[in-house]
């Protein structure tokens, strides 16, 4: 971030402390003693938060509906659906602690390699720090007579997913999972499907495992670097998915297996294949063949950016914000405090200021100029992109220069304040901060419908959980959303996060605040989805290339992971921005002379 100058850094800092937590990359330092206190049983669902057990039955009487014959998660799901329809609280209960808490060691810190060490380790097999067992790295390795069924009973075993007179008697196949074109799994990972066979079958005992696993360094070096050596994901979605998948108020895919070699960088993390529907026959970016599908069956898979596949993408992201809500809400109840070390900190607005208010420092005005100019040469490239490279993508009232022009003026003026909105304003007030996933998109999901026809989810994808800003956070989730979509039903979008939030024991919001917030944060996301232009979209593709591509159904566009994702946020912020008119201009300046003014950098 360039706007603001050190007040970033400060105004995170500051935070921070303010929180009370010692946090590095948005992580527990302290992993061992988190750890411990899961395995002393302290932390989560503390006795003057228990809720009531849930009501779990087996046969629908209104509906004369059985759960019989169906998976377990069932009629759990069921009895959490029947709270929500009767208006009840849904609170955290006791869970059994499962086995593999009691197995793991704790996870240890990040190791960052230079790219010629990562390039020579990455190559070995060596054990991770969670279970101790070596690893296979590719999905040759899965089936190979090093690992194969032996290893998967062995690491099953460790992490207490298969009981001990039970073994994976085979590994009948293993298909990887394509990278890239129009169904590519994901853009963070490999990933592959492992059929297994048991010695002896159980219903709870998944044959279709889903297998995550790094890049191979000799085959996409500028991935596997960005993704093993300037941040950790990696180790901490491990760790979440490991220590958090009983506890969390949704279905979640069950854990069998994680695990992260710091020395080598490589890691594997393997849970259940969930069980996607046939779609039907696409044809123009139009579902055309109309499939049915019963209770409970899970709805075929949408890929990110791609919500057009849904046939009413309202109803998603209404049922992924009432997910968000819930999660953040148990935090709030203590649910999670064993997991980050300590509870969910409490403040107020008074409380946050006196500390933070004499970390931050005047600026000059030469760095005001110097952030003005920066911001409005990335948005002259975003321009350009919009009009000469994705030109066949954009909305025709998007190809207005003039319209085009203004946003880049108003974004330039406030530009050096961006840090103030989007960072140190959204962390004032405990009461909007709580655990989150950042990025909670329809990909990330796996949805259902019940017997009474209402759609329900569940959550994938625990890469970067962690507490934060949570109205900040609903830009990870909401900048794939079709802009006609975030028109008519943004405010009810995130009406469904405040009303679950508070059903479930968070604090009750004003949606105006919950709006208000998460709006000064879109501000500086227009100008920070401009930055992935250069320094991502065209070292991934050539710009003569995508500027060849005759829309956003092109089969060669939708194939291109991350050319889609980081092209369909630009075009979706700025059309936004603009459909909106003067709302956000006029947001800022009267933010900025209110209620924000106190938030503001000085600059001399």
């Amino acid at each position: 971030g360039v706007a603001g100058g050190g007040h970033v850094a400060a105004a995170n800092g500051a935070s921070t402390a303010a929180h009370g937590a010692a946090r590095q990359g948005g992580e527990v330092v302290d992993f061992g003693a988190a750890n411990e206190a899961f395995k002393a049983g302290r932390g989560p669902s503390s006795d003057p938060h228990d809720g009531p057990p849930l009501e779990v039955e087996m046969f629908n009487e209104e509906l004369k509906f059985s759960y019989e014959g169906y998976p377990s998660w069932v009629p759990k799901v069921a009895a959490v659906s029947r709270l929500y329809r009767g208006g009840r609280s849904f609170l955290p209960n006791q869970e059994e602690r499962p086995v593999r808490l009691l197995n793991a060691q704790p996870l240890q810190p990040h190791k960052r390699l230079t790219p010629s060490q990562l390039q020579e380790m990455s190559k070995k097999n060596l054990p991770g720090c969670l279970f101790g067992l070596t690893f296979p790295k590719t999905a040759d390795e899965m089936k190979s007579a090093e690992f194969g069924a032996e290893w998967f009973t062995q690491a099953f075993h460790a992490a207490g997913t298969l009981p001990k007179d039970n073994r994976v008697a085979r590994v009948v196949g293993v298909r990887v999972l394509d990278v890239v074109g129009f169904d590519a799994a994901g853009g963070a990972a490999m990933k592959a499907i492992v059929t297994v066979e048991y010695l002896t079958p159980d219903p709870e005992l998944h044959t279709q495992l889903f297998v995550k696993y790094p890049y191979l360094y000799e085959e996409h070096p500028s991935w596997r670097k960005e993704l093993s050596m300037y941040g950790d994901v990696d180790g901490p979605e491990i760790r979440a998915q490991m220590l958090l998948t009983h506890l969390f108020p949704f279905r979640t895919a069950k854990f069998y297996f994680g695990d992260v070699c710091r020395e080598t960088t490589n890691w594997i993390l393997i849970s259940e294949t969930i069980p996607f529907s046939r779609r039907g026959r696409v044809e123009n970016g139009k579902v055309v063949e109309q499939v049915e599908y019963k209770p409970y069956q899970i709805l075929p898979v949408c890929g990110k950016y791609q919500d057009w596949l849904l046939p009413n993408p309202a109803e998603f992201y209404c049922c992924l914000f009432r997910a968000m809500g819930r999660l953040a809400a148990w935090d709030k109840l203590g649910r999670y405090d064993a997991y980050f070390g300590e509870p969910c900190p409490v403040f107020d607005e008074e409380q946050y200021i006196a500390y933070c208010a004499p970390g931050r420092r005047d600026q000059t005005l030469r760095m005001k100029q110097i952030t003005e100019e920066a911001v409005f040469g990335v948005l002259d490239t975003g321009i350009d992109y919009l009009t000469n490279v994705v030109r066949n993508m954009m909305p025709p009232d998007m190809l207005n220069l003039v319209a085009l022009k203004r946003i880049q003026k108003e974004l330039s003026e406030m530009s050096p304040w961006f840090a103030d909105m989007s960072e140190y304003y959204q962390q004032n007030n405990c009461n909007f901060n709580a655990a989150m996933h950042q990025n909670l998109q329809a990909d990330n999901a796996f949805f259902w419908r019940d017997e009474h026809g209402d759609l329900e989810c569940g959550v994938l994808d625990w890469g970067g959980f962690t507490r934060a800003p949570f109205c900040q956070n609903f830009l990870g989730c909401l900048s794939g959303t079709d802009i006609d979509v975030m028109m008519a039903h943004e405010e009810g979008i995130v009406r469904c996060f405040r009303d679950e939030y508070h059903r479930c024991g968070g604090p009750y919001l004003e949606v105006e605040d919950m709006l208000e917030r998460y709006h000064l944060a879109f501000i500086t996301m227009v100008y920070n989805c401009c930055t992935w232009i250069e320094r991502d979209i065209y070292k991934t593709t050539k710009k003569e290339d995508i500027a060849s591509w005759s829309g956003v159904l092109d089969d060669r566009f939708q194939a291109n992971f991350r050319v889609r994702c980081r092209s369909m946020t630009v075009i979706n912020a700025w059309t936004y921005y603009h459909r909106r008119g003067s709302y956000f201009k006029d947001l800022f300046d009267k933010w900025s002379k209110g209620r924000g003014k106190r938030y503001l950098t000085t600059y001399v």
